[in-house]
């Protein structure tokens, strides 16, 4: 092949702007980089305005001249609060900087650092740091056990991991290592640890409020669309064992009894008064646990939700009863009402409060009641939002028993059949996964009580017995996930129920026997 003569000083041309290009666009790199490693290199050679050093040897350091020693000795003390074990003595540095700092997912308030094992936080002079600073020990404290334990760090997690099953995030999109997905804070599993770990052992740092209805501001997780880590009690068991702290009975989840309008005949007014009971969150008699109700009122008209809150603290584990002025919410006419109880025990620093999903209703003005229902999901305009987050459909339902709120449950598919788990009918199931244990493959048929029925029921099987008899299976019972559950179709002729659905499937509504 002949090439011209022009051809060619026209392809030396071409190659010497590809390579100025190519140096221009380095040169450009390289000044970015002097000038990051100039503000790294300044930040390195500017000396602290405060230091204080702990008796563990941890160096808390500040370059704001807002926090001065005794300040950062009383972050300190707010640090040792919180349940700890020897990962604390592996803490080298709390690094405190008045300027703003970017991360993966936008502007960040604080940083915790694996190869240096320090905690940045940011905006020290105009943001409060007592909350960032238990997230980001959650970080260390995790990254420590979970090494230590399986041998893995938190981004290094898959679905299959210990962890990831105990946490009961099957059906989420949780950014597992090797995920395609693009990164979000919330369905991080390093973010998720690190925020378990503020609401399991970090209780102990936030100061009791002095009032009880203030403990619904003490603390929340960041994401609420995922089981509430106080109603995993094995979670908290992983991470006691691993890191040797003194096993605690947790406390249990305020369940809603009775919901009623008042009337004059009750001695206690008119209009807009509500009797409220719910099951007790303590442990033992001896407990006294401070509770905090929010009641936000969402209009179907839109706008912003009217939110009242109230308060009381309650000896003993009996049923817990209060009266609510919803006169503010009754304004908006027609509304869905959300409840949250949070529950406080000031002794063992445990919180436990209702998850988000649970404890939804429908006001209705003609005859003043509440009525329980699904998760308004399409009316909060969350499917669009968790979508766009990687998430097709919500995976899981609410149980309404009788017009009362039960449990929110995984609900399963499998090829068109949908599946529930089986502790949703067993009047003796514990509050710990040992019903799943006692299904746990081992080819032994378990009984069950519900609403006296007596039902005999084994894995794989394509009969049951129920009160003596026995009836076939649509489909047999199956373990799903980390639980035995059953088919939603079995139901009936099973526990001799009566099951609907809301119109977006996030509330299966029971009428039992």
């Amino acid at each position: 092949m002949i090439i011209s003569k022009e051809l060619c000083k026209r392809y030396h041309v071409a190659m010497g702007l590809i390579v100025l290009k190519k140096f221009a666009v380095l040169g450009t790199f390289i000044a970015i980089w002097l000038i990051g490693a100039s503000i790294v290199g300044a930040r390195e050679e500017e000396q602290p305005k405060a230091v204080y050093i702990s008796s563990e040897g941890i160096q808390f350091e500040s370059y704001s001249p807002m926090w001065d020693t005794d300040r950062l000795r009383s972050l300190y003390e707010l640090l040792i609060q919180c349940e700890h074990g020897e990962e604390l003595q592996h803490l080298n540095k709390v690094l405190l900087y008045p300027e703003k700092s970017v991360g993966k997912s936008g502007s960040r308030v604080g940083l915790y650092d694996r190869e240096s094992a320090s905690i940045s936080l940011y905006e020290v002079e105009s943001l409060p740091v007592e909350r960032t600073l238990i997230h980001e020990y959650g970080h260390h404290f995790t990254y420590y056990w979970l090494y230590r334990k399986d041998g893995v760090y938190p981004n290094q997690l898959t679905e299959h991991s210990e962890w990831a099953e105990l946490r009961e995030l099957d059906g989420y999109p949780v950014r597992w290592a090797g995920s395609k997905l693009p990164f979000i804070h919330k369905w991080d599993p390093d973010e998720i640890m690190a925020e378990d770990y503020v609401q399991l052992f970090g209780v102990g740092a936030k100061p009791i409020p002095d009032d009880p209805k203030d403990v619904v501001y003490l603390l929340r997780h960041e994401n609420e669309y995922i089981p509430a880590v106080q109603t995993l009690p094995e979670v908290r068991r992983y991470w006691e064992s691993a890191a040797g702290l003194a096993p605690r009975t947790p406390l249990k989840l305020p369940q809603i009894e009775r919901w009623e309008p008042m009337d004059a005949s009750d001695g206690e007014g008119e209009g807009g008064l509500y009797r409220l009971v719910f099951t007790s969150a303590a442990a033992d008699d001896a407990q006294t646990v401070q509770y905090g109700i929010r009641v936000a009122g969402f209009s179907e008209q839109g706008g912003m939700p009217v939110i009242l809150t109230a308060g009381l603290a309650v000896q003993g584990s009996g049923s817990v009863e209060t009266v609510l002025d919803l006169q503010a919410l009754q304004q908006l006419n027609r509304f869905y009402a959300h409840i949250q109880i949070w529950a406080l025990e000031p002794e063992s620093h445990q919180l436990m409060y209702t998850p988000f999903y649970m404890n939804w209703y429908a006001y209705h003005p003609e005859s003043g009641a509440l009525s329980a229902t699904g998760m308004p999901l399409e009316k909060q305009g969350l499917p669009r939002m968790l979508k766009s987050e990687g998430m097709d459909r919500w995976p899981m339902a609410v149980v309404i028993m009788n017009g009362k709120p039960a449990a929110a449950v995984r609900k399963y598919d499998e090829n068109g059949i949908v599946y529930v788990p089986l502790k949703v009918f067993s009047d003796d199931a514990p509050p710990d996964s040992s019903l799943d244990r006692s299904l746990d493959g081992d080819g032994k048929p378990v009984h069950l009580r519900f609403h006296r029925r007596t039902v005999q029921l084994q894995l794989n099987a394509e009969e049951a017995d129920v009160d003596g008899q026995t009836i076939k299976l649509r489909h047999p019972a199956k373990k799903m996930g980390k639980e035995p559950a059953v088919p939603v179709d079995d139901l009936p002729e099973l526990f001799g129920v009566a099951v609907g659905w809301d119109e977006d499937g996030s509330g299966m509504y029971v009428q039992a026997e």
